[in-house]
């Protein structure tokens, strides 16, 4: 009987729904979660009919982070720790909207998962935290995305301490974008990424990609990278049809 993936897959329209597969180890990452992780990530980067993507723990917590029985047993590749940064330089960079859907534990690599979507919505009872210094470990580019995310004072508190909050202060800090009642999480994502597909897919494209780069340039190439961006909206069948609604609608009021 085959093995049942460690993380899951599937579309839904124009919608993509990747699951953290590992309930009873709270969806720990080890090498078999690396794997799999790979192909859904690089599946949601690949599929041209997807234009959200929904990310979400089965279980009782998001990801509780590095399964630490595989780390202390020496049963983690060294490689396990760049090439899993790379999985989410793709997830944060495609051109996707990405909806992450927290609840339970979200530490470590969990809530770096999170870090690199574009909006996460907590559930009521979300523990988050990056502990790695605890392990006197690094908590791997979690130190690149908190500081731009929530600013250095704070981002330094929870990196050097490795303390955990809970949804309401990470909602204080702009860590997540709301909170909701556990058993509202599931419709709260749900109709967040419905927002996102009513979104003209062009403008997301380059709005998410010019925002990134914000944090990386100086105006000057920032405003080269922008022209060329902004024509591309300006001519694109999205930005046709909202001008001709537009008209529709003034030519409806007389206008």
């Amino acid at each position: 009987m085959p093995t049942e993936k460690t993380v899951l897959y599937r579309r839904e329209g124009h919608i993509a729904r990747i699951t953290l597969n590992r309930p009873e180890v709270l969806n720990a990452e080890d090498m078999s979660f690396l794997a799999d992780l790979t192909e859904a990530v690089h599946t949601l980067r690949d599929d041209r009919e997807v234009q959200v993507a929904i990310v979400t723990g089965a279980g009782r917590a998001f990801c509780a982070g590095v399964d630490l029985r595989a780390l202390s047993s020496g049963r983690l590749d060294p490689a396990f720790f760049t090439d899993i940064e790379y999985l989410w330089d793709i997830l944060e960079n495609c051109d996707k909207a990405v909806v992450c859907g927290i609840h339970g534990y979200c530490l470590g690599g969990g809530l770096q998962i999170a870090l690199a979507c574009d909006v996460r919505v907590a559930a009521d009872d979300a523990i988050l935290g990056l502990p790695a210094v605890r392990e006197c470990l690094i908590p791997g580019l979690g130190t690149y995305r908190l500081p731009r995310l929530i600013g250095m004072g704070r981002a330094r508190e929870l990196l050097l301490l490795g303390d955990t909050i809970d949804a309401r202060r990470a909602l204080e800090i702009g860590l997540v974008n709301a909170v909701v009642p556990r058993d509202e999480l599931e419709a709260r994502c749900l109709a967040m990424a419905e927002r996102f597909l009513a979104v003209p897919h062009t403008s997301l494209i380059h709005i998410k990609r010019l925002s990134t780069l914000a944090f990386q340039t100086d105006f000057t190439r920032f405003m080269q990278a922008f022209i060329p961006a902004q024509q591309a909206c300006l001519t694109s069948p999205e930005h046709e049809a909202a001008m001709a609604a537009f008209r529709a609608e003034q030519a409806a009021k007389g206008k």
